[in-house]
């Protein structure tokens, strides 16, 4: 397969990678109306900005939160890229008032990602390169920043080799994101996923376990939706299949 083929999968990655199935904000729970309540929670944070000089934090949360409503909520694809633009304007706002807040360097990268993904190939590697340093640069800031770590691990995990694809090296990044918090599910989906391939079966269907019966999943929404389900075709395919 030429490069040129290459690029429209990687922006199907970004898209497996980037979107809902990894990194929305971290809403342990889904609030009564809960897409719908996106709209309003939105314009209570725009609001505060509005207020006066904004908080790094506040900017985090206003990228936060232009992410999940273009993830959970917008179905127009123009509207979901302008949402996930204004998202990356917010948290790059976040990061220039304060370049030690990981947080701020993750979300810049998740929001990125979506919207370039939605217009096109032409910038899909230069993309992928930003995402991979703002990923980085959250974990050097903070080696436990989970999300950080469960999107590197899936960058270098399914990327190809010439922008970097690194299974083993993506094998650790999953495997911390699970230690610092098993509760981010995605993570061990996809290291089970890395297990299989390694005849580890035990091992993967144990991380298949956990994503079905998480009692906290992060992202509960996503994970009712995509993650759980998931997991459990997975699992039976497992159990389908004879031993080799």
């Amino acid at each position: 397969m030429s490069t040129f083929q290459l690029i429209p999968a990687v922006l199907v990655l970004l898209y497996l990678l980037i979107g809902t199935e990894q990194a929305s904000a971290q809403r342990d729970g889904m609030p009564a109306g809960y897409p719908q309540s996106l709209k309003g929670d939105l314009q209570v944070l725009l609001g505060r900005l509005e207020e006066g000089k904004p908080s790094p934090r506040l900017l985090v949360q206003v990228a936060s939160t232009y992410f999940d409503l273009a993830d959970d909520l917008l179905t127009d694809k123009g509207e979901r890229r302008m949402a996930y633009e204004a998202g990356a304007s917010a948290a790059k706002q976040a990061f220039e008032l304060d370049e030690s807040y990981a947080d701020a360097h993750f979300f810049y990268a998740a929001n990125l990602g979506s919207a370039e993904r939605l217009k096109g190939i032409t910038n899909a590697a230069l993309v992928v390169r930003n995402i991979k340093h703002c990923a980085m640069r959250a974990i050097e800031l903070n080696p436990k920043h989970a999300q950080a770590l469960q999107m590197m691990g899936g960058l270098l995990m399914e990327l190809p080799w010439f922008l970097g694809g690194d299974e083993k090296r993506a094998q650790e990044y999953l495997e911390r994101a699970i230690a610092t918090d098993g509760n981010f599910t995605n993570a061990r989906i996809l290291v089970a996923k890395l297990y299989i391939k390694q005849d580890r079966i035990d091992d993967a269907k144990r991380q298949l376990e956990a994503v079905i019966s998480a009692d906290n999943p992060h992202y509960r929404f996503a994970w009712e939706r995509a993650y759980r389900p998931e997991a459990e075709r997975m699992l039976k395919e497992i159990v389908r299949s004879p031993p080799r």
